[in-house]
């Protein structure tokens, strides 16, 4: 294919760059200035490059997208960490906690162990990993939530053998009273636990819930004395053959308990069919004992089959939630028209208890000049702040390979602000290129936004087939980043 471009529009686009570029130099232009192209016909389909401020932004026509004033930057000793979490302090602090991984998965001597990174001063800088608990064996699918005492509870699943020397799952929870330094860790239940908890708890940490993979339906148990004890696990919906995976859990201001999980059918899923994916926001107005379903949206899973990677392991749609200081939620969601066509982001509230829900607002679907299409969505996360502030964080595929991008309001969801790229350093690891990064290390990362109105994020990079990666985190000023 031959592209045409008039010399007009060419010396349009030079002299449009010589002057941002000279306002830059100049100091006129703000560090975080919106980088901006518009386009039309021809060059909606070539990739244009800024020099900004020392970087270089890939665009393409139409995209507004911001440079993070900080960089990322990978956690200190964090190679081979696994799935990492995040939450944030009432005074600066900002903790992630991840599975160090030892030896190669499959072999016998394979291990995973739960460390917590801390860092004292907004995220500017991290300490050195530190064992959460030695217990244990297999530490997975770790979640982490701060109270607004600053205790830190941690929820995973771990292994050990019972009385038969059969190997069990454990429901465990870990809990912090000195900012993370040491943790007192039990078993919650060990009742059928199959896969992927999630962990909420109020404000004052006196309310704490956990949901997680279970047989017939998720469960969910809950304490309400910070802990001490627990419920028996209750079954939020029988999965009469379907399959449910819980990805975001929140408490409401008003004691309401939020959970958003997708739902399709076993039997498809082992046949390796595709099949419909539903994704559902659950409501329980009275400690988890009933639940009301709200369906958000419906896409196709498949093996393989995503639009860029055909050699991708599965390609299913997701969906996250947050609830601010009013008891409004905010639900951030992934849908395709088709199982070959790329995921879109979409954004959806509502502020009377899920009785009612805002129509899908396209949170991003930016443009991929490689592929003439659209850029694919996953791995995504929402988190709120107050009564007005949330913010989105994603992966997407715009540049070509990988990069993780923000977006927030501070109007509660009204108006959003530009996006801005997380990932943005091509160094620092050799599976890290101009262009993004090669693979998402594991199947979740984790937000949070502070006291000061800082959106903290942080994911895992690696190679793919996940064979070994790191943990990487980056932050934005939500005030700034919103819509203004």
């Amino acid at each position: 294919m031959v592209l045409r471009i008039s010399l007009a529009s060419l010396l349009s686009f030079m002299l449009g760059v010589a002057f941002f570029a000279a306002r830059s130099a100049a100091g006129l232009a703000p560090k975080d200035a919106i980088v901006e192209i518009q386009g039309g016909r021809a060059d909606a389909a070539i990739p244009m490059f800024v020099e900004r401020v020392g970087k270089v932004a890939s665009l393409a026509a139409g995209q507004s997208w911001r440079q993070p004033r900080a960089h990322e930057q990978m956690l200190p000793e964090s190679t081979d960490c696994w799935e990492p979490a995040l939450a944030v302090g009432p005074s600066g602090q900002v903790y992630v906690v991840a599975g160090r991984r030892r030896g190669t998965r499959g072999d016998k001597d394979f291990d995973q162990k739960q460390v917590i990174w801390r860092s004292e001063n907004r995220g500017a800088t991290f300490e050195t990993p530190r064992p959460i608990t030695t217990e244990g064996l297999l530490h997975g699918d770790q979640r982490i939530v701060v109270d607004a005492k600053g205790a830190i509870y941690v929820s995973y699943m771990d292994s050990v053998k019972d009385a038969t020397g059969r190997w069990r799952k454990r429901l465990r929870l870990a809990r912090s009273g000195d900012g993370g330094r040491t943790f007192l860790a039990h078993t919650v239940t060990t009742e059928r636990v199959i896969d992927k908890p999630e962990l909420a708890a109020s404000n004052d940490g006196k309310h704490l819930y956990i949901v997680y993979e279970s047989s017939p339906g998720p469960r969910v148990i809950a304490s309400h004395d910070g802990g001490i004890s627990w419920t028996d696990p209750m079954v939020i919906v029988p999965s009469e053959g379907r399959h449910f995976w819980p990805e975001a859990l929140a408490v409401a201001p008003d004691g309401s308990v939020w959970l958003a999980v997708p739902s399709m059918s076993d039997s498809d899923i082992a046949k390796g069919r595709p099949t419909p994916v539903t994704l559902h926001v659950f409501r329980s107005a009275d400690g988890g004992r009933t639940w009301k379903d709200s369906a958000m949206s419906s896409s196709i899973r498949t093996r393989g089959g995503c639009p860029h990677r055909p050699d991708c392991p599965v390609k299913i749609n997701t969906i996250s939630i947050a609830v601010d200081a009013r008891s409004r939620a905010h639900v951030l969601y992934t849908e395709g028209a088709s199982p070959d066509q790329p995921y879109a982001l979409y954004y959806r509230s509502s502020s009377d208890g899920g009785r009612t829900w805002s129509s899908p607002y396209v949170l991003s679907a930016a443009p991929r000049p490689q592929s003439s299409d659209t850029a694919d969505h996953h791995y995504i996360t929402i988190a709120t702040s107050g009564n007005q502030r949330v913010c989105a964080a994603w992966v997407d595929d715009r540049r070509g390979a990988l990069d993780v991008w923000a977006r927030c309001s501070n109007d509660a969801g009204r108006r959003w602000g530009a996006e801005t790229l997380l990932s943005d350093r091509s160094d620092g690891a050799p599976y890290k290129s101009p262009t993004g990064f090669k693979a998402f290390y594991g199947h979740y990362g984790g937000a949070a936004i502070d006291a000061s109105g800082r959106f903290h994020v942080v994911w895992a990079a690696g190679e793919p087939g996940y064979l070994t990666g790191s943990v990487w985190v980056n932050s934005i000023d939500a005030r700034s980043a919103g819509a203004r």
